[in-house]
């Protein structure tokens, strides 16, 4: 079996996680790689196992990633997450709105024209702040990570700068959330392999909030909302997919009553094994293995 872990050409060789899931497949005695996917595209080699990892920055050319994905799935490679939850999870909108009935952000999409002036996009992120009932927002491309082009839209304040950013990126398709104010205490993720919660990171990512090193939080110390939740998603995931994806990141942040999900990262997800102990890594990496080593 060869596993290769793929990651951005600017990342090769620098990402912990990388290198520390290869390093962990060699010591099983399988050849494991950290590799980009345009070069496991063109290479003529069989190509027995990718796994999704440290491509970060492939919203910026999305329908090259799909397409060299779609490549791979030609090639027969197995894919970690299975390409149906990749197809499924790049576009924000599509997928927050097919699991509301979850308890998620509440999400409006944000129907820009090409020809949209300044006036008119300002009168269409009005009009859907009235769905939301909200009057700051969080405006953000569908197809996007890391905070790119995310922006507090607040309907009380001069908002000239977002709205030409708007319109100088309208070629690009955005969402409106409610702002919540909680994010200054932090967003906590938790990490879910093959459906098994088994930790949490408080996050502090510096878009809206102090840029803060994320903290560990035992799976003990997670909110009990927050398993519910992930266990509703379990089983929206077998309904709709016969399986659970193989690595999973549930982002949730507070609200009056508990805590909502503000995303679920399949495609390339952070596991911060920096700020995790030994013995969390090597389970994660284990029970990884497991969940695609018999597919």
């Amino acid at each position: 079996m060869k596993i290769y872990i793929a990651s951005s050409e600017k990342n090769i060789g620098k990402i912990q996680e990388d290198i520390y899931m290869r390093d962990a497949y060699r010591n099983k005695g399988f050849f494991s790689e950290i590799t980009t996917l345009k070069d496991l595209v063109n290479c003529s080699e069989s190509t027995d196992i990718v796994i999704l990892k440290s491509i970060w920055g492939y919203h910026i050319n999305y329908q090259k990633f799909l397409e060299e994905i779609s490549n791979l799935r030609k090639k027969g490679a197995i894919l970690v997450n299975d390409y149906d939850f990749i197809f499924w999870n790049i576009d924000k909108c599509k997928y927050l709105n097919e699991i509301n009935h979850i308890n998620v952000v509440p999400t409006e999409f944000l129907q820009f024209k090409e020809s949209s002036t300044i006036r008119e996009i300002g009168d269409v992120i009005s009009e859907e702040s009235k769905k939301l009932n909200a009057d700051v927002l969080v405006i953000k491309p569908c197809i996007s990570e890391s905070g790119n082009l995310t922006f507090k839209y607040d309907l009380n304040d001069n908002n000239e700068a977002v709205i030409t950013a708007l319109k100088d990126n309208r070629q690009l398709n955005f969402i409106a959330q409610p702002y919540r104010f909680s994010v200054s205490e932090g967003e906590v993720s938790v990490i879910v392999i093959n459906g098994v919660p088994l930790y949490g990171i408080r996050r502090f990512t510096g878009v809206f909030s102090d840029k803060l090193d994320p903290v560990h939080i035992k799976l003990a110390d997670v909110p009990i909302t927050m398993i519910r939740e992930i266990a509703t998603l379990k089983e929206f995931f077998l309904k709709r997919f016969g399986a659970f994806p193989n690595i999973c990141r549930v982002d949730f942040i507070k609200v009056d009553g508990g805590y909502e999900i503000l995303e679920v990262e399949l495609i390339d997800p952070d596991l911060f094994f920096r700020y995790i102990p030994e013995s969390m890594r090597k389970k994660v990496t284990s029970m990884l293995f497991e969940s695609f080593a018999n597919i």
